[in-house]
């Protein structure tokens, strides 16, 4: 298959029938980096700018509707803008409410009571986006401790801030690279990198580091990484050797917090983890987020603490701004009402969706490995990850196997695969990306009917 020639076909269709967000991109970037505010959303050649987005669909600037299923970076559960969250915040508006007054309002306490009983937590902090949370809970470690280093997984995202910008998707040899600059000197040093679903790397890791170590961060399904559940395994080991080097364990539940069901992953594992960060779903589609853990971490956060203790999450002007905490609010009631009708569905069609895009693929001689499949901890697991392989492989279970080039193929997976379930009428990210409440078993077909026909239509040009 000459994959050069299938690009540049599918960007001339692409382009063809996108003309008016052409003239929008190009408009854009005389005034924005690249025509955006956020490098993953601006695609090549360029992106498709929405005009509406509703339920599961959205549609551009130049007519074209598209099924999507990458659904507000996966934190739309119900689909895009649902109508009792929308009603919600147009009745609060309609009242002379909503916007920023900077006062505490009684609705943050109201959610923050909420999200404490769906997850192994005592106290919480709001914040509005999951890169600060992240580094407040790494600030928040390192105060606790009085330790230096920072541990975290290869392949691992836990957003653009200082302790974290390293082994993310960058390979060579491994995920150990520094990925940023502009960074204090010194941080390629103080961030430690381990392998994900990896107990001998993780016990090597801190048989040699853990004394100096203030936290392990990782993501118990790793989102960026490839769509990876950790293995009980592992994640009980993480919590049994953080506890035994008195380094604290930091769940990253952006992405999983209220994904998998109506309350924090690290329940389904079992495991209590010393702070979590959380964003995404518990906005309902809002800037939202928050760091949670024990009340003796969590204090020293707030104006008692001494001083030499004290850590400077202060929060920001827009920190559990009202619509926000309103729109929050709401939408983790209705999961929780309503979990037993909403999980089992949309776990249902991932679980559907992994197997018959694995068996397309398989029918048509490619090798193709689908990652999202919760196994015993997250039975109903809504997402789906698509993986070209360069050789037969029974499992994708480390990111390492994800970025590396010698074993994904990974522009077929993020840009040609892309682009053509675009033509379908599709709208996918990683290969496929999130399924949600608002999906129908119709979209669903469709969209597996879409990759048929592109598996065929590539077969015939292998």
């Amino acid at each position: 298959m000459d994959k050069k020639k299938l690009l540049q076909d599918l960007i001339h269709d692409y382009t063809r029938t996108h003309k008016k967000s052409e003239a929008f991109f190009q408009r854009a970037s005389q005034f924005q980096v690249r025509g955006g505010s956020h490098n993953l959303r601006l695609f090549m050649p360029f992106p498709f700018y929405d005009v509406h987005s509703q339920g599961s669909t959205v549609t551009d600037v130049d007519g074209n509707s598209y099924v999507d299923f990458w659904q507000g970076h996966f934190g739309n559960i119900l689909g895009h803008n649902p109508k009792f969250v929308l009603d919600t915040l147009i009745d609060y508006y309609k009242q002379g409410n909503g916007l920023s007054t900077g006062f505490p309002s009684t609705l943050q306490s109201e959610l923050a009571e909420l999200l404490l009983s769906r997850i192994s937590a005592e106290k919480i902090r709001f914040s509005t986006s999951g890169t600060l949370a992240t580094m407040y809970a790494v600030m928040l470690s390192k105060a606790k401790t009085n330790r230096d280093l920072v541990m975290k997984v290869g392949g691992g995202w836990h957003g653009s801030q200082p302790y974290a910008l390293k082994g993310i998707s960058l390979y060579e040899r491994g995920l150990t690279k520094v990925e940023s600059a502009g960074l204090p000197s010194g941080m390629d040093e103080m961030i430690l990198i381990t392998r994900f679903n990896d107990e001998e790397d993780l016990e090597e890791k801190f048989r040699i580091y853990g004394e100096r170590t203030a936290c392990l961060i990782l993501e118990p399904f790793i989102g960026a990484g490839g769509f990876i559940f950790g293995s009980k395994k592992y994640i009980h080991k993480a919590r049994q050797l953080s506890y035994q080097y008195d380094s604290l364990l930091i769940f990253d539940e952006v992405v999983s917090g209220f994904r998998f069901h109506a309350g924090a992953l690290q329940n389904l594992y079992d495991v209590q983890p010393d702070l979590t960060v959380f964003g995404k779903a518990i906005g309902g589609g809002m800037p939202l987020s928050a760091v949670a853990g024990k009340d003796e971490v969590m204090a020293l956060c707030g104006p008692d603490a001494i001083q030499e203790k004290k850590v400077k999450v202060e929060g920001g002007t827009f920190s559990a701004h009202p619509a926000s905490m309103l729109a929050g609010l709401t939408f983790v009631k209705y999961l929780q009402d309503n979990e037993q009708d909403i999980y089992p569905r949309i776990g249902r069609f991932g679980l559907r969706v992994r197997r018959e895009i694995e068996n397309i693929f398989t029918t048509h001689g490619f090798h193709v490995r689908c990652t999202g499949d919760g196994n015993s901890v997250a039975k109903n697991s809504s997402v789906v990850g698509v993986h070209f392989l360069h050789d037969t492989c029974d499992q994708i279970e480390s990111p390492e196997q994800v970025w590396n080039p010698d074993v994904c193929d990974i522009e077929l997976r993020e840009k040609i695969f892309k682009l053509a379930m675009i033509q379908e009428g599709f709208n996918v990210f990683h290969g496929y990306g999130s399924i949600s409440g608002a999906h129908s078993e119709e979209e669903i077909q469709t969209s597996l009917d879409a990759v048929e026909r592109i598996a065929k239509k590539w077969k015939g040009k292998k």
